[in-house]
């Protein structure tokens, strides 16, 4: 008699509570508008959450994925399977990677003792661009999907002239976009080692990278539905999800890799959240 979907809806409803406190101006946050971090709105929230799970005497658990917009800059905050893709002019130039424990195995926030925490997630600022087109989505869309399919989806619902030049590209590298994360100090290493100093505009201190890419077109001269792109997507995947003939997905490669027989799509939960970035005509005062 569980309700597997509860501890996730109130998890994001207090994500959606703690996010609209920066908007309110008889909140005290409304003036560190520009400080929110992804990763301490999914802090307060997950505390929120445990305390009314415990009120109810219900257990669950949930990954979890919180995404910022400040300026032209994205702030991210991925806990587990979930997953955040940035599409630039037709190619993909970012992409978050999943945190499992093992094979099928994420990690997840929870009621219980032995659950990861918030401070587990991956950090990341990615400066972004106007006309980016941001996919968030569960784990039902990324083990269903590739890349290439999505960025096909994508592609399909975008004017001539912001699709990609010639064959959509995954772009996305290490030297791509800024990447801070507690938990990945070896890999800010080799992010450093790897960038190519011509493309580097600015570095923090935790040893975060952007890069800026010229862009072609000017919004909002041009339109992107991104309802229709969200459904498509979701549509696609679906149909792999169901499939258990259908001859590869993600899921399926990575059971083969483990030694697992695996045939055809995973069903599991598919979100599709789908932003187009552009010019916001009515912002607050916040002098």
């Amino acid at each position: 008699d569980a309700d597997p979907s509860l501890f996730a809806r109130r998890l994001m409803h207090h994500v959606n509570l703690e996010v609209q406190r920066y908007e309110n101006i008889d909140d005290e946050m409304f003036s560190h508008y520009y400080d929110a971090t992804p990763v301490d709105i999914l802090r307060r929230a997950y505390e929120f959450t445990l305390d009314e799970m415990e009120t109810l005497a219900v257990r669950g658990s949930s990954t979890a994925c919180v995404v910022v917009l400040r300026g032209d800059e994205l702030r991210v905050a991925n806990l587990g399977d979930c997953g955040l893709t940035v599409v630039r002019q037709g190619d993909m130039v970012y992409r978050t990677e999943e945190q499992q424990h093992s094979f099928n195995f994420p990690y997840q926030l929870g009621t219980e003792a032995h659950s990861d925490t918030p401070s587990d997630a991956q950090v990341f600022r990615l400066k972004i661009q106007k006309g980016d087109i941001i996919i968030v989505g569960s784990d039902g869309v990324f083990d269903n999907l590739f890349d290439e399919d999505i960025l096909d989806e994508v592609n399909q619902h975008l004017p001539p002239l912001m699709r990609a030049e010639g064959e959509p590209e995954l772009k996305y590298s290490n030297d791509s976009l800024w990447y801070e994360s507690q938990q990945s100090e070896d890999r800010l290493e080799a992010l450093c080692q790897n960038a190519h100093p011509e493309n580097v505009v600015a570095a923090s201190e935790a040893a975060s990278m952007v890069v800026a890419a010229p862009s072609k077109f000017s919004l909002p001269q041009f339109h992107i539905d991104p309802r229709a792109i969200s459904l498509a997507i979701a549509k696609r995947a679906k149909l792999v999800s169901e499939d258990t003939r259908y001859s590869e997905s993600p899921f399926q490669m990575r059971a083969m890799q483990e030694g697992l027989y695996y045939q055809g799509g995973k069903r599991d939960d598919i979100t599709v959240v789908v932003a187009v970035v552009t010019d916001l005509e009515d912002t607050p005062d916040r002098r």
